[in-house]
């Protein structure tokens, strides 16, 4: 009997303990898992702090740059950013504080890429445009690259670097294509507007596929800019020169402009190309 009793007690005393351990533990664990998270935060507010100052001093080296032509605050902050942007879910950030710094965020049609840009402080009458491109894969990897580094050819028809207004996914494989459409100005009378396609095949990232078919002739891009002639409205050519893409019918529409002895100039008429087969004809 005393026996039973003992080991009775000694079940209830061991029951609690074990409860009690366990208790602890799991509070441990919550304890941590807490500590992580507050890390996480603390790691991702000091990273955004540090590209916060990055970007004012972006902003305010633009009269050393009109002094003595130095660009390093934005080369520092373009690398800073790009490392930010591809770090683990960094896709779920819009950067929203950058906002103040002037730098806005487009987001393509199928939610899979993102161009953050802005105005270069080094900026003159021809608009520098910097985009910085971030594409997550089918596996979550993320990836950021600078769209104008991939400009391989300098001589390009215009300024490489328009503000984009529209990104759109378009059915092509084994590749991931994207039409990138937008606008710029070459100077203050001569604005532009452009169609760009962005080829993504695995960690490749190009704008050098001939994808438009003109007649016989396949371009790159699609290109058109026009002369603003004494007491036009600059806002009202620009819209007239804006490239127009319906994803549904895969049309895309562009202004025709004519060379004149006096400057290229937008004759009112538009023409067409349809997508098919992997190109625009």
């Amino acid at each position: 009997m005393k026996i039973a009793g003992i080991l009775f007690f000694s079940s209830i005393f061991l029951f609690f303990s074990c409860g009690a351990k366990h208790e602890d533990k799991r509070q441990s664990t919550a304890y941590n898992a807490d500590s992580v998270i507050q890390d996480n935060k603390s790691i991702k507010n000091t990273e955004t702090d540090s590209l916060e100052k990055l970007a004012a001093k972006m902003v305010a080296s633009r009269e050393s740059y009109l002094n003595d032509g130095d660009t390093k605050a934005e080369e520092i902050f373009i690398k800073a950013f790009i490392s930010a942007l591809e770090k683990p879910n960094a896709f779920e950030n819009d950067f929203a504080s950058l906002k103040a710094y002037e730098i806005n965020v487009l987001i393509a049609d199928d939610k899979n890429l993102k161009v953050f840009y802005w105005l270069s402080p080094y900026s003159g009458s021809m608009w520098h445009v910097q985009n910085i491109v971030q594409y997550k894969n089918e596996n979550n990897v993320l990836t950021a690259i600078s769209f104008n580094n991939l400009y391989k050819d300098k001589d390009d028809e215009g300024s490489p670097t328009p503000f984009f207004e529209h990104i759109y996914s378009l059915d092509t494989a084994p590749q991931k294509t994207y039409l990138f459409m937008g606008y710029g100005q070459m100077s203050g009378t001569e604005p532009y507007s452009v169609s760009h396609t962005l080829v993504i095949n695995h960690s490749e990232f190009s704008i050098e596929k001939p994808l438009f078919k003109l007649g016989k002739v396949v371009k790159t891009q699609l290109f058109a800019s026009a002369d603003l002639k004494e007491g036009e409205d600059k806002e009202k050519l620009t819209a007239q020169l804006a490239m127009k893409y319906n994803p549904k019918d895969k049309i895309i529409s562009y202004p025709e402009v004519n060379e004149t002895k006096n400057g290229a100039v937008f004759n009112g008429k538009r023409n067409v190309l349809t997508f098919r087969d992997g190109m625009f004809r």
